[in-house]
């Protein structure tokens, strides 16, 4: 018995306001994911012998959103 996986392509148009929210957002991960590079890379050169801290560690680094 096989299985058959169908896909779907799918073109978007953002008008320019949702293209200006996607720069936005991909900028801050962008800065959030180099703050926690350089985060690691100073743990690492102050600690060498400290384990490696991985994405679920990284998340308690985060601070909360307060609303």
């Amino acid at each position: 018995m096989t299985t058959v996986i169908k896909g779907i392509k799918l073109r978007l148009y953002p008008t320019q306001v949702q293209k200006n929210q996607l720069l936005q957002l991909f900028g801050n991960d962008r800065f959030v994911w180099n703050q926690m590079l350089s985060m690691a890379k100073d743990r690492y050169d102050n600690n060498p012998s400290s384990h490696f801290v991985n994405e679920y560690g990284i998340w308690y680094e985060l601070p909360a959103k307060t609303t």
